[in-house]
């Protein structure tokens, strides 16, 4: 192993580590797709396998800029970046772990719940090595590729808020009451959760809608404050 002399040494490292994230990523999501029987997790999980696609890219483009001298802050930084391939035991494990759970003989709502756990397993440990990295490259004022790992970083973020209010207003209380669209325990079927007249399903359903444009329209300094706590 070569040793890492400096900063950019372990800049290098940590975007080889989330290259090989990213392809572990891509080829998981089908069987979780696959797995899920909620519509809209389905459709979450497809958005985002549609941008861990992008994402890839954009590790491949930073060592092409690189290569082609595109980039003035540090000529060869991502030079040699992805010939000597780095696979990531971390998410090896992560992914592992979702597998067996995937595995198990569940109710398809209790599947759903557990798919969203998984999912957002693999979510924290990227949000962790894309904020790390982008810290790195702020310190070296390696300003592009701060920029590219600002991106990644808040997509992230907006698939883990996505998932969490999936979640908390649906699958869930789905998953509790052990029946596919059944009523959450302890509340009538014709009564809302703010004790109005309009039915608890017809208020579950605006709620990740309405929940998740409250997180997206906070993230400005939430997100990023979040992100440092997996800064080194």
């Amino acid at each position: 192993m070569e040793k890492l002399n400096d900063l950019r040494d372990l800049l290098k490292h940590e975007l080889q580590d989330l290259y090989s994230v990213e392809e572990q990523i891509i080829a998981a999501l089908p069987r979780m797709i696959e797995k899920a029987s909620n519509k809209e997790l389905k459709n979450a999980l497809t958005e985002h396998l549609r941008i861990t696609e992008q994402q890839k890219a954009r590790l491949e483009s930073l060592q092409q800029q690189m290569d082609a001298g595109q980039s003035q802050e540090a000529p060869g930084l991502l030079g040699r970046l992805f010939k000597s391939r780095m696979v990531c035991e971390g998410m090896q494990g992560i992914i592992k772990e979702s597998n067996k759970i995937l595995n198990e003989n569940m109710n398809p709502d209790v599947m759903d719940a557990a798919i969203i756990a998984c999912a957002q397993k693999v979510e924290h440990y990227e949000i962790c090595g894309y904020g790390t990295a982008k810290a790195y490259a702020e310190e070296l004022n390696l300003t592009e590729v701060a920029r590219v790992l600002d991106q990644t970083l808040n997509e992230e973020y907006d698939a883990d808020d996505r998932l969490t209010v999936l979640a908390t207003t649906r699958l869930n209380r789905q998953a509790e009451s052990g029946n596919k669209g059944g009523a959450a325990k302890g509340r009538g079927a014709g009564s809302s959760a703010t004790g109005g007249s309009r039915s608890g399903a017809a208020v579950r359903q605006e709620q990740p809608e309405m929940e998740l444009e409250m997180a997206s329209a906070s993230r400005g300094s939430a997100g990023r404050g979040r992100g440092l706590r997996c800064r080194a």
